[in-house]
């Protein structure tokens, strides 16, 4: 992953923080995904080289699969969980991308 897309992530992470309040999930979970958006972005920027910056796409894949699967099992989380796994699958593409054009 590039280190302009884990600042890309950081400010993502940032705002899902910010906006906890006011997004259709419940705020615990928003809460979460912001800090690990965090995190991750934090490891990218400390260490570019690193396993999370290798293989972080990753996260970014089951976390993009499982908001699939509960938009298939959850009328009430369908759209949250739909849209989600979009961004999901866009984050994974950008850190894959990324990482391509680093090597």
């Amino acid at each position: 992953m590039t280190r302009g897309v884990a600042v890309a992530r950081a400010m993502w992470g940032g705002g899902i923080l910010v906006a906890s309040r006011s997004l259709p999930v419940p705020r615990k979970v928003a809460l979460a995904l912001g800090i690990r958006h965090l995190a991750q972005a934090a490891a990218v920027v400390r260490r570019p080289d690193g396993v999370v910056a290798r293989w972080g796409w990753t996260l970014d894949v089951a976390h993009s699969a499982s908001m699939l699967g509960l938009a298939a099992v959850s009328r009430r989380w369908r759209t949250a969980a739909l849209a989600n796994a979009v961004v999901a699958a866009a984050w994974a593409r950008a850190a894959r991308t990324g990482k391509r054009r680093q090597s």
